[in-house]
């Protein structure tokens, strides 16, 4: 894996994640992959507790799943446009469809990964997101 060792700085803070999944074990494998590369994460098991976690914590990149209890990734994206619009949000789904895809975009997903993916490329999107940020405007 291609993991920067200190991720780009913006806005005066370090970059911050938020992996939104309720399976606990997917949501671990992805904390513990991006956490390696060093980007400070924090998780939570539902579009609910996702938008618990932004209230009290600033992040700049969400990865949501799709299919989940009480919120899904389809709700918790409206929310995040309506509250928390500078949010960069990646949906992850195991139910992709060329529809499901527009549908997430035209709401305001601004990055897709259908599974299976290689974790690799969602390292890679999640890199290239904050390095596109560091960037001088």
């Amino acid at each position: 894996m291609s993991l920067p060792t200190s991720p780009a700085v913006t806005n005066g803070s370090t970059p911050q994640v938020l992996i939104v999944e309720d399976d606990a074990a997917t949501r671990r494998l992805y904390k513990f992959m991006l956490a390696n590369g060093g980007y400070p994460v924090l998780e939570a098991e539902d579009g609910v507790a996702a938008l618990e976690q932004l209230a009290k914590n600033h992040c700049d990149l969400v990865i949501t799943d799709m299919n989940m209890p009480r919120m899904d990734g389809m709700e918790l994206i409206q929310a995040i446009r309506r509250d928390y619009n500078d949010v960069y949000v990646i949906l992850i789904t195991a139910f992709g469809t060329p529809d499901t895809e527009k549908q997430a975009r035209r709401i305001g997903a601004n990055d897709y990964l259908a599974k299976p993916f290689d974790f690799e490329e969602l390292e890679r999107r999640v890199r290239l997101f904050f390095e596109s940020r560091a960037r001088p405007a």
